[in-house]
């Protein structure tokens, strides 16, 4: 069955916060030494905050976890938004 609508807005509307107020997600990203790049541990960042938060949400709105095919859609979701996500950690990091 997938996401419904409701569980697609309130994932949008996470990843939308999230890029709002990159402080809040990225603050970390500097102060630690990292092995990788910058950039790709700040998307490890985000994308570690956007599914604590949303999983945490639908657990607490529908009493159980994803199935196959949520999960599917949810990963989806954030591969689409993923460009975004990758720009405004550059922007914010100051990266080009």
């Amino acid at each position: 069955m997938g996401l419904g609508v409701i569980e697609e807005k309130n994932l949008d509307d996470i990843i939308t916060y999230a890029l709002d107020y990159p402080k809040m997600v990225l603050s970390e990203s500097k102060s630690v030494s990292v092995t990788s790049s910058l950039e790709d541990f700040a998307y490890g960042i985000y994308i570690g905050y956007i599914c604590g938060v949303f999983f945490d949400g639908f657990l607490q709105r529908n009493k159980r976890y994803l199935d196959l095919e949520e999960s599917s859609d949810f990963h989806n979701t954030i591969l689409k938004r993923t460009p975004e996500i990758r720009l405004k950690i550059k922007t914010h990091l100051h990266l080009k």
